[in-house]
């Protein structure tokens, strides 16, 4: 299960919360996913006074972004790369960080992170051989 950071669940979050927070998050769930810290990079894109920017994990193979979707609602955008250049990847997916404080959520979204990072991407190739 993921540790989100209480200050992620409230129902207003401050920009400086979402890119401290945020960077917890994340973290987390590289942690999780049991990746070492040069096999990641974490960005901070804080914007201009109207937005309250994002936060990213890029990976050669991942790429994880919270920021603030619809309806004000903290999402993390998922999606496949190639490469740390890569900045438009795969399919976008998401998931709301507030779907994330769930065990069962949480366990779910870590398996669907797994194969797509450089060690899910190696077993699958070694169990294909």
């Amino acid at each position: 299960m993921l540790n989100v950071p209480k200050a992620l669940l409230e129902t207003r979050v401050k920009k400086e919360t979402l890119h401290r927070s945020g960077k917890r998050l994340l973290l987390e769930i590289a942690g999780a996913l049991k990746l070492s810290p040069e096999a990641y990079d974490i960005l901070s894109n804080k914007g201009g006074n109207a937005v309250m920017g994002e936060v990213t994990l890029h990976s050669d193979h991942l790429y994880l972004m919270v920021h603030v979707g619809m309806g004000s609602e903290l999402k993390v955008l998922y999606r496949t790369c190639k490469g740390r250049k890569d900045f438009s990847g795969g399919m976008n997916h998401f998931i709301g960080v507030s779907e994330l404080a769930s065990a069962t959520a949480s366990e779910r979204f870590i398996a669907k992170l797994k194969p797509m990072t450089s060690l899910g991407i190696r077993e699958a190739n070694h169990q294909a051989a």
